[in-house]
């Protein structure tokens, strides 16, 4: 944000014990949100966060509290698919007030304007470190690689379409409760990048959703130069051109999804083909320094 205008000031969140406490049953009572951390006093002109849970809470913080209040502008991820009666009216109560919303789904954008009172909600596609996520040389042959731990993810149709396979291999990276043989667990982001350098494809099976379930796997695959095999959900098509960069398959079709991975492990040259486009897409398109940018613009905006 420093080569874009803006100059960042990042909070470190309240540690210690009895912080924690606070801050665990503020949460399981209140929606989630992270009330502890946003009610601490704040520097800067303008209060950036990444997602409601941090967001919300700071809305309702500026605009509650004596004199004048400083703007906020925060991203949203969770709210256009199920969230309790409590997340829902604390959300409801304090968005149409923040001084900009944004979501890296833009098939939340409409639903966020209209669901939610948001008066004009921004797409902002997210970013990948494309340094650190960069191309290698596969190591291994026939190998799918998943990752992911969030509610609506599918790994058990991504086994079950594997298994179709003969000869190919899985490999999930998830503490979600999945058969031994698979589970890659406790895997810090360098193993997770290492676990894409050796892959022949990386796939993703989600549940119907719109805040693009498995996004942040799919863009890091790209940019280590791998094909990826994603579901059809609205938003994450959004960074997936269909035989360009990867396959696209109907959700929840395990039969579409078992083809689509056996097509890639069967021709390398198709696949490296993908991989590479798939890297120029995310340089030109979904670089962390491009997010940055457009963050930047929606804050110098106000």
């Amino acid at each position: 944000m420093i080569n874009h205008g803006v100059r960042p000031i990042m909070r470190i969140p309240p540690s210690g014990r009895v912080a924690e406490r606070i801050g665990r049953a503020a949460r399981h009572r209140l929606g989630g949100y992270e009330w502890v951390d946003a009610f601490r006093r704040t520097t800067g002109d303008v209060v950036l966060c990444w997602d409601e849970y941090t967001g919300v809470p700071a809305v309702l913080r500026e605009h509650h509290k004596p004199g004048r209040h400083k703007p906020v502008i925060t991203g949203v991820v969770w709210l256009a698919d199920e969230v309790d009666r409590v997340t829902a009216l604390f959300a409801r109560h304090a968005l149409p007030k923040a001084a900009g919303v944004w979501a890296s789904s833009g098939a939340m954008i409409s639903r966020l304007e209209r669901d939610w009172g948001v008066r004009k909600a921004h797409h902002v596609p997210l970013g990948i470190d494309v340094d650190f996520f960069a191309p290698r040389p596969k190591t291994e042959e026939r190998l799918v690689v998943s990752a992911g731990n969030d509610r609506h993810r599918d790994h058990q149709l991504l086994i079950d379409a594997v298994r179709r396979l003969p000869g190919t291999r899985l490999e999930i990276a998830t503490r979600l409760p999945i058969p031994a043989e698979h589970a890659r667990t406790g895997l810090n982001e360098g193993q997770i990048r290492d676990l894409y350098g050796r892959a022949s494809v990386v796939a993703i099976a989600t549940r119907p959703n719109v805040h693009a379930s498995g996004l942040t796997v799919t863009l890091e695959a790209m940019a280590s130069g791998r094909p990826v095999v994603i579901p059809d959900t609205p938003g994450l098509t959004d960074y997936v051109e269909n035989e360009h960069t990867g396959l696209v398959y109907p959700v929840g079709d395990v039969d579409a999804l078992a083809k689509c991975v056996q097509r890639l492990v069967n021709d390398d040259a198709m696949a490296e083909e993908m991989g590479r486009a798939a890297r120029r897409k995310v340089e030109r398109e979904f670089s962390t320094e491009l997010q940055a940018a457009r963050l930047a613009e929606l804050i110098l905006a106000i």
